[in-house]
């Protein structure tokens, strides 16, 4: 090789160290930068009283969390790594000038999405107290108008702009800074006869960022735990890895790649999983619906049948209740009179898919999404409530505070055997009207109207009424309307230690926590007061319990953080007969069959839940979102759904998933 073959072979490679230089430099960067967002994450989210006895554990998850953000550096470098190797052996001025000029804005790009994922993940673990999930995706597809509307209202949006400006800037300043820096390294340092091994052992480097691990599993498809506390081991994910990993949920979804009966282990042995929720081999193997059809007795009373569910209605914020903070208000003189069930969980995280789980009369299956937007949309799954009260003489109505267009609600209800289908214009329409009164909030109309709307239903009713209502108020951004003058709630010594984030704005969310229960307490005081109080069964639950994104728990956190309410108004001459454990664990999945038991007469029905006032039925509850089992033993939770376990009440919930799944391939 002559020597300006020699001179030429060292610029391509002096190019090509240098251009790899400033890649790592930039990445270097921000990977501080990461790292500095995962301790604001830790100091603005930590629950910790004392982090006596953690400090190892904490250091271990910002130093395995330093690993995951070299996993989202390793996917970025990956396209640059190949353009550096492709420039050496190319040899073209034209084409590393091409690199050097796309290198910027690339990198801009990578960062900004990076950066917006994280703080995305943030915003969403303040409401979930997790990273993101499969639930983000169903963020996306709520009302446009609404969130910008709650973003706005909630956030200060103009702060928020200018602070992303600067960030943004400053960001692509950097870069650019980086990229203009003269050349770091004067004079090769590789040989010819060293290029090679060179680039295979930056390839493999590569790799090894990707992969964040010599273990068996990539270090973002298996996250290790490395402490005892729930909240360090969350301290290590970042928003980017988490996106990928509900991304991934929702593609095999979308590809009908879902199997829950293979995942939970029944994959050709769903009799198995009869088995297990029968508890008994003795099961009818020819027709398997038939282990979980089920007869109620003999009703011959006439009963309306009213379920609410209460946006957010968590239950352990309650227990702070008092003349200073007085969120429960009139509630609580109804909940003393009435059937009030303490140890109820949602049954997901979200409210379409807990709204979902009652519609259907099913615990959520985890990681599925809304059938209201899947191929499943104009399935009528025949076995479910309103199917069942229509067949025995029930107008049947589901009424919601918003607009039916949210998540394609309506276009799945109506096939669920609904009669009447009516969203927040048909409330305005058919309620009495005040001058200067407000009406609506970003997410549809006020509690209050729902409620009259209801009672009005069921005063002028000439049949029997079946209705189910999800209200949508004490949801951001937490209005109420002008006309309310209640007291509101005012934090405490004992909240402001509990209570995590935003003071000011938790206490808007607590006004309009406040409203909605007073709103219907003042409908359960109007119910009393007429004669519908001797021919209404009102059930109130909730869809889950969003204030545990802002709430420490001092105990049986696991269950706190998905405890909502289950009340029942009965009839005297009803409640008069029943005698239930209002300690019991229950779930979504417990409401219908225990209903059917005091509404239905001689009637077949299909369940996974159990009668809650039939003292010999199984009582437990289920969690889908987080796989929480909570049974009178206490609370369990499975690590995921291939997890192998012995223990009888996982295994029952295991199996109460496959046979879930099962029911609903029939139709």
């Amino acid at each position: 090789m002559n020597t300006e073959d020699c001179n030429k072979q060292g610029y391509y490679i002096l190019n090509s160290t240098n251009l790899l230089v400033k890649y790592l430099y930039a990445h270097l960067l921000f990977l501080l930068f990461m790292s500095l967002f995962r301790l604001s994450f830790f100091l603005y989210y930590n629950p910790l009283e004392s982090l006596q006895g953690f400090y190892l554990d904490i250091f271990n998850a910002f130093m395995l969390g330093f690993r995951i953000d070299l996993t989202v550096i390793g996917y970025i470098q990956a396209l640059p790594t190949i353009l550096i190797i492709a420039n050496y052996y190319i040899k073209k001025e034209y084409f590393f000038a091409v690199i050097q000029k796309i290198s910027l804005y690339y990198l801009f790009i990578m960062y900004s999405i990076t950066s917006l994922l994280l703080v995305s993940d943030f915003g969403f673990y303040s409401y979930f107290k997790e990273h993101i999930n499969i639930l983000f995706f169903g963020l996306l597809d709520d009302d446009t108008r609404a969130l910008a509307v709650t973003i706005w209202q909630n956030y200060n949006v103009v702060a928020i702009t200018l602070i992303a400006a600067v960030y943004f800037s400053f960001l692509y300043w950097t870069i650019k800074r980086i990229f203009l820096l003269k050349k770091k390294l004067s004079q090769p340092f590789l040989t010819k006869k060293y290029v090679i091994p060179f680039f295979l052992i930056l390839i493999t480097l590569n790799f090894l960022a990707i992969r964040g691990t010599f273990g068996m599993y990539p270090l973002g498809k298996m996250i290790p735990n490395i402490s005892t506390n729930e909240f360090i081991n969350q301290v290590s994910q970042n928003g980017v890895r988490a996106f990928a990993s509900a991304y991934s949920y929702r593609k095999k979804y979308l590809e009908k790649e879902y199997d829950l009966i293979k995942k939970t282990g029944f994959k050709n042995n769903i009799e198995k999983a009869f088995e297990i929720y029968k508890a008994t081999d003795q099961i009818d193997r020819k027709n398997l619906l038939n282990n979980i059809t089920f007869t109620t007795k003999e009703n011959l009373e006439e009963y309306n049948v009213v379920v609410i569910i209460v946006e957010s209605f968590g239950l352990p914020i309650i227990k702070y209740s008092d003349e200073t903070f007085n969120l429960l208000g009139d509630l609580k003189s109804h909940f003393q009179e009435d059937l009030l069930f303490t140890e109820c969980i949602s049954s997901a995280n979200g409210t379409i898919l807990n709204l979902q789980s009652l519609l259907l009369n099913i615990p959520y299956l985890p990681n599925s999404f809304a059938l209201s937007q899947s191929i499943h949309k104009q399935t009528s799954f025949t076995y479910s409530p309103a199917f069942l009260y229509t067949q025995n003489g029930y107008e049947t109505s589901f009424i919601y505070g918003g607009d039916l267009t949210w998540r394609d609600l309506g276009s799945f209800i109506k096939f669920q055997g609904y009669k009447n289908l009516e969203g927040k214009t048909h409330i305005f329409n058919n309620i009495q009207h005040f001058d200067s009164y407000d009406y609506f909030h970003p997410w549809g109309i006020h509690d209050e109207f729902l409620y009259q709307h209801i009672f009005n239903k069921l005063k002028s009713a000439n049949q029997k009424q079946f209705i189910m209502a999800l209200t949508t108020n004490n949801h951001p951004p937490y209005n109420i309307p002008k006309q309310y003058h209640e007291n509101l709630p005012k934090l405490t010594p004992e909240l402001e230690d509990i209570i995590t984030g935003d003071k000011h704005l938790a206490k808007e969310r607590f006004a309009s926590f406040q409203y909605a229960l007073h709103s219907l307490s003042n409908f359960l005081d109007k119910l009393k007061s007429s004669p519908l109080k001797d021919n209404t069964i009102v059930v109130v639950t909730a869809d889950d319990h969003t204030v545990d994104g802002i709430m420490k728990y001092h105990d049986r956190a696991l269950f706190q953080s998905k405890n909502i309410p289950l009340y029942f108004y009965l009839p005297a001459k009803l409640k008069n007969t029943l005698n239930p454990d209002l300690q019991a664990p229950a779930s979504h999945k417990d409401i219908f069959p225990t209903l059917y038991n005091l509404t239905l007469n001689k009637q077949k029905f299909i369940a996974i839940g159990n009668n809650l006032f039939d003292t010999d039925s199984k009582k437990i509850g289920f969690n889908g979102g987080n796989m929480i089992v909570h049974t009178p033993k206490g609370t369990k939770q499975l690590k995921s759904l291939e997890e192998k376990t012995e223990d009888e009440d996982l295994l029952y919930y295991k199996a109460s998933l496959a046979i879930s799944e099962y029911l609903l391939n029939q139709f």
